[in-house]
């Protein structure tokens, strides 16, 4: 089934163009909601993505008060389609908006799909959701009277969430939410000319195309510290409630994996369910079929057994269509329920033949009919006629999308099985090799699997709609794609102090359980820097000990050290971590740094924290280097009392001293392997039986196929934030400060495969002049 096949109607145009998932939730656990979209779902389905999408928000939302001390107000991703062909043949939505809204201690969630960016104003479409909410919680509060069952509750709910679904999506289609572009007069809080700029950061982008949605990652960030526009007290009240490049970087991390989950939420709404189920019955008869037969053929062969599987299909569906239409013209008449049972006996009597196959697709018509139909009064049996057709429509579809997917599917299954075999065949040439070798060889081997696995999603062949099999062009497509890409994977290989620990261990003469406890704790020693690091810089241990520490005492580095490292002491004993000792000698070693100076000078607040930060984020990454971590490990040992330890870890050093030599020439000789395994493969024409065409695994199959790649409409989407808007929760004590709310803005842009994003917020509009001045 081609997508715009499916395109006839103005409604299903629009719809294939904006889409609303609303979610509501309140402290008594009740959780409502609905859908609407281009796809048909069952009530049980939209309960759950209303339940998904309302659990992702919360996630996210206790990250942020970390990080950030701050609530999503709103987001904005740009759905970006990589296939440029696909983007000019379907219509597809072009932004993917996330509006949260509260009443009181009740939640609210708007997730919407609408034909462009940059127009929606969150301030409006966050207004009407708030009331929204609140109407809810009266209806609520009005249900929960003792005499209503829990069931009857659970309708009202459901009822009213369709009513306010409908109400949300008549202000979006109707552009009741669009930032006003004539005669403007006042701008709005989060708009570019009420914001402050403060920080910028430059940063790479990848892509993992065979993650279901499209994940982006972004790495190598660089960040800018812009000069502040603030001076005297302000400049130091903004510290207390900027966010710093660690907490920054974190923040978008999570938004990029909110906005992969988002639109999965978003793409299993597009389904058609009765078409899902409907694919699932006629691939399950043919796995039955193809089971039976223990022939050795060819790619070629097998796409002629579907075929003829496929005719064989029609015809008893173009049977089963007759007997149903005479079903129409019996004048039965009853409530749905009756009349249902009448259809499905009436096609059993009238089956003369596979009678099993006819029972088991007027179930599946059945369960069409119900989701169309919802009367609850009598009905004639031809009044079923549009629904039957339309169930008709949806079992021809289906036929024909297995038959166009097949051959593409095929494509993609000998890509993959040939990578697979290939990396297997250089699995078994490691083997061979000594101990540490063979462990990071396969190691990479795997990661150069999974960048294979990858690249084959965005390949053209694989991309073609009308794609036709054909093994030996696919065959030379595959050497050419591990020879493109070797350069650019290896480019990127860096051996880590990890794999340097594990290089190390394994080579040592002496017997390495004796410090297994001190390996242990050097391997968790690179993943607990760099969490204790965004620790100490995010909102709720900066940003607080800024705030507690009373105004103007602080004039020097060395001061600021002393009460830091005080303020930390007691907050870092809790956690449960290695090194949170080790971080704690860090802020010592920032301190001794101007013992030496002979000048002494007063430095203002800002300029201590710049400097500190600077000096933490430059020390991690050091740190992180495998030559630095050797002249620790140097100080380390000397500090070891045990000497059987401390004879073993020296020799440990001394092998880990070893391995350092070799990072940079352990992934070129795994490259040269690559290089000429990959000359020597011998690629020869598949011939398996039938059943094993259908799959490669258990998560790799056919039918997972065809839901992933055809079913979910928005699949080849990539949603890239735009815009993130965060609203500070400012105390009791700090509203007075302030006379509107604080808001944080993050904007992207994105260029061929770099991001941009600057962070501003609107504090120089928004805090009071009158404390300016005390």
């Amino acid at each position: 089934m081609k997508k715009n096949e499916t395109m006839i109607t103005t409604r299903e145009s629009i719809n294939f163009q904006f889409s609303l998932i609303f979610g509501y939730s309140s402290p008594t656990e009740l959780i409502a909601g609905d859908v609407i979209g281009p796809g048909k779902l069952t009530k049980e389905m939209v309960n759950a993505l209303s339940k998904e999408v309302i659990t992702y928000l919360r996630m996210y939302n206790a990250m942020l008060r970390d990080f950030a001390g701050s609530e999503v107000f709103s987001i904005e991703f740009e759905l970006y389609n990589f296939d440029e062909r696909d983007a000019q043949m379907n219509i597809y939505p072009k932004s993917m908006v996330l509006i949260p809204g509260k009443y009181k201690e009740c939640e609210s969630l708007l997730l919407a799909l609408k034909p462009e960016t940059g127009y929606l104003d969150p301030h409006k479409s966050r207004e009407s959701l708030n009331h929204i909410s609140k109407l809810f919680y009266e209806i609520e509060e009005f249900s929960n009277h003792p005499n209503l069952e829990p069931q009857k509750k659970v309708q009202v709910y459901n009822k009213f969430a369709t009513r306010f679904s409908k109400k949300l999506y008549g202000d979006l289609i109707e552009d009741k939410w669009n930032k006003k572009l004539i005669g403007l007069t006042v701008s709005l809080p989060t708009e570019k000319e009420m914001l402050s700029t403060y920080g910028s950061i430059r940063t790479d982008v990848d892509f993992l195309w065979n993650k279901n949605p499209i994940e982006m990652n972004f790495s190598d960030q660089k960040y800018d510290r812009l000069k502040s526009p603030y001076s005297g007290k302000s400049k130091i009240d903004h510290l207390k409630y900027a966010i710093s490049e660690p907490s920054a970087n974190f923040i978008v991390e999570k938004t990029l994996i909110l906005g992969t989950n988002l639109l999965k939420l978003a793409n299993t709404g597009t389904t058609d369910e009765i078409q899902e189920k409907t694919i699932s019955f006629f691939i399950g008869r043919i796995e039955e079929s193809f089971s039976k037969n223990q022939e050795l053929v060819s790619g070629v062969e097998i796409i002629s057994f579907m075929e003829k599987s496929l005719t064989n299909y029609n015809i008893k569906v173009d049977n089963f269509l007759k007997i149903s239409k005479k079903f129409l013209t019996t004048g039965e008449i009853g409530n749905i329920s009756e009349l249902l049972e009448k259809y499905s006996s009436f096609i059993i009597d009238n089956s003369e033949e596979n009678i099993d196959f006819y029972k088991d697709i007027s179930e599946l018509a059945i369960i069409s009919i119900n989701l169309s139909i919802k009367s609850e009064g009598k009905l004639r049996a031809s009044e079923l006629s549009s629904v039957l057709n339309y169930f008709a429509e949806v079992v021809k579809n289906s036929i024909n999308c297995i038959r166009n997917t097949f051959p593409r599917y095929l494509s993609q299954r000998r890509l993959n099985t040939l990578t697979y075999r290939f990396i297997r065949n250089l699995h078994e040439k490691f083997k061979n090799e000594q101990k540490p070798s063979k462990i990071l060889g396969q190691n990479i081997l795997s990661k150069f699997e999974q960048h294979l696995i990858s690249q084959i999603e965005i390949n053209p062949i694989v991309l073609l709609i009308e794609g036709v099999f054909n093994e030996d062009i696919l065959n030379k497509e595959f050497k050419k794609l591990v020879n493109n890409n070797l350069k650019s994977f290896f480019a990127k290989i860096n051996l880590n102090i990890s794999d340097l620990i594990s290089f190390a261990e394994v080579q040592m003469e002496k017997d390495s359980k004796l410090i297994e406890s001190h390996v242990k704790k050097f391997e968790r020693f690179s993943n607990e820097l760099k969490y204790l690091l965004s620790y100490i810089l995010r909102y709720t241990t900066i940003n607080r000990f800024l705030k507690e520490e009373p105004d103007g005492e602080i004039n020097d580095p060395v001061t600021f050290t002393n009460r830091f490292h005080r303020f930390l002491e007691k907050r870092i004993g809790a956690i449960n971590l290695t090194w949170k000792t080790y971080i704690l000698e860090w802020i010592k070693d920032y301190a001794k740094k101007f013992f030496k100076i002979d000048e002494i000078r007063d430095w203002s607040l800002d300029e201590t924290l710049l400097d500190f930060t600077k000096y933490l984020e430059e020390r991690e990454s050091k740190e992180q280097e495998p030559e630095t971590f050797s002249k620790f490990l140097d100080k380390y040992i000397l500090q070891i009392s045990n000497e059987v330890e401390k004879e073993i870890l020296i020799d440990f050093y001394k092998h880990y001293e070893f391995c350092i030599d070799i990072k940079t020439e352990f992934p070129k000789y795994v490259k040269n392997k690559i290089e000429k395994e990959i000359n020597l493969f011998e690629i020869e024409q598949e011939r398996i039986i039938p059943i094993k065409y259908l799959s490669i695994d258990e998560t790799h199959t056919f039918y997972n196929y065809i839901k992933e790649k055809v079913l979910r409409y928005f699949s080849k989407l990539i949603p890239r934030p735009v815009s993130l808007i965060l609203k500070q929760e400012l105390t009791a004590e700090e509203v007075d400060l302030f006379n509107a709310d604080l808001f944080h803005v993050f904007e992207f842009k994105y260029w061929h495969n770099k991001a941009k994003y600057d962070i501003g917020d609107n504090f120089k509009e928004v805090y009071r002049e009158w404390i300016k001045k005390l």
